[in-house]
């Protein structure tokens, strides 16, 4: 087994539990006292179960994490606090970083797969030998969390020992924070001339709304996330697009593994909706129907098309939705609820060139992030020697 690496960014905190730590000679990094009773120079750790929701607002998976491996492979599951094994996660190869391949690491499914609020771990196993690789800290999962808002970072470079950008989709850190809004202090940069008989003329003004933000006591390792995530490229703090020039301030409790963040945030489209802390989303439903197909036995009622060729003897075969325009900055959501009518084969499923294989039946949401002004279709698709009996009904939305 290669070296594994579980990049800064990542949201969920990871431990080797194969190793021992002696606390009187060895010097642990405060974010790294998972698997310890620690307490060097007279530093309590506070447990700490880090919140996760079952699904985002836009639907992608809580769970949901790139994983740097030089060598081998493995695989990831999620236990819960009696150590029962709950589900098996999913795992892909990104892309290359260096000499590293990454992979992404994720629940998939609708609403978190049914799995029920509590408390639970993830463990990384070597495909080779099933040893224990990694564990990660305690994981609360939830349908949402009253106390905490949603930060989201993504980066249009590849950076940080992360890949965002695959060439295919952009890789989104999510994490729940327990911060709020407050103090709006809105700032403006004003150019003005000024005339002999002292008369003032605004030449050019550029109006920004500010808010000042603080947190709720944290663990270092998430004050330190928050922090570094400020320097990506898009920031979204309780759904609002912000940004920063300054890092977020920090200030530790003395005798704690705790710190309290402050700092703020500055509306980047100056939003006029934000009346409260905690922004809906809003679906919109973008009426997108099926359209052509390639199929030999296909029939297609408006969003529902039932496919009826058990053997495929060439390929691929496949069956296109009506064509989706959208704009930058889109998030285009589809729902596709997936009924297998006949011990069919999952087919892949692409969007704007993005590819990906289904991995369950049932129903499955797709979140793109768009970056230019298009359009394109939704497709369903299986390859030769695939059986594809099965019955898709689509939607797609976009967030307003």
């Amino acid at each position: 087994m290669g070296i594994l690496k579980i990049p800064l960014l990542s949201p969920i905190r990871f431990y080797n539990p194969n190793l021992a730590f002696d606390n009187d000679t060895t010097f642990q990094n405060p974010d790294n006292r998972v698997s310890t009773g620690y307490n060097w120079e007279g530093v309590k750790e506070i447990q700490y179960a880090l919140p996760i929701p079952k699904q985002w607002p836009d639907y992608l998976p809580g769970i949901d994490f790139v994983v740097n491996l030089t060598s081998g492979l493995f695989y990831a599951q999620l236990f819960d606090f009696d150590n029962v094994l709950v589900k098996d996660l999913y795992v892909e190869a990104w892309e290359p970083v260096g000499s590293d391949i990454q992979y992404r690491v994720w629940l998939d499914g609708e609403s978190g797969s049914g799995i029920t609020n509590g408390f639970y771990t993830i463990k990384l196993f070597d495909n080779s030998d099933d040893s224990l690789l990694f564990e990660s800290e305690a994981l609360s999962i939830a349908d949402w969390f009253e106390d905490a808002i949603p930060f989201e970072f993504w980066n249009f470079e590849n950076d940080f020992g992360i890949v965002w950008d695959n060439g295919i989709t952009m890789f989104t850190g999510r994490v729940m924070v327990p911060i709020r809004l407050y103090d709006p202090a809105p700032e403006f940069e004003k150019e003005i001339y000024q005339d002999d008989p002292g008369t003032l003329t605004t030449l050019r003004t550029i109006p920004q709304r500010v808010f000042n933000f603080d947190s709720l006591l944290m663990p270092v390792h998430v004050a330190e996330l928050i922090q570094m995530a400020f320097a990506n490229s898009e920031l979204y703090l309780d759904r609002i697009k912000i940004n920063s020039e300054e890092t977020p301030e920090s200030e530790i409790v003395e005798g704690s593994n705790l710190k309290q963040l402050s700092g703020k945030a500055t509306f980047v489209d100056f939003n006029s909706e934000y009346m409260r802390e905690n922004v809906e989303t809003s679906l919109v439903d973008e009426n997108v129907d099926w359209a052509s197909d390639t199929y030999v036995s296909a029939v297609i009622t408006g969003n529902s098309v039932v496919v009826n060729d058990p053997v495929i003897t060439s390929g691929p075969l496949f069956v296109v939705s009506d064509s989706h325009a959208y704009s930058d900055e889109d998030i285009v959501i589809v729902r596709l609820i997936m009924t297998d009518n006949g011990t069919s084969t999952l087919p892949w499923a692409s969007y704007d060139g993005a590819a990906v294989q289904l991995k369950e039946w049932g129903t499955v949401w797709f979140t793109y992030r768009v970056n230019d002004d298009s359009s394109s279709s939704f497709k369903l698709q299986s390859f030769n020697g695939d059986r594809a009996v099965y019955t898709a009904v689509i939607t797609l939305f976009s967030i307003s």
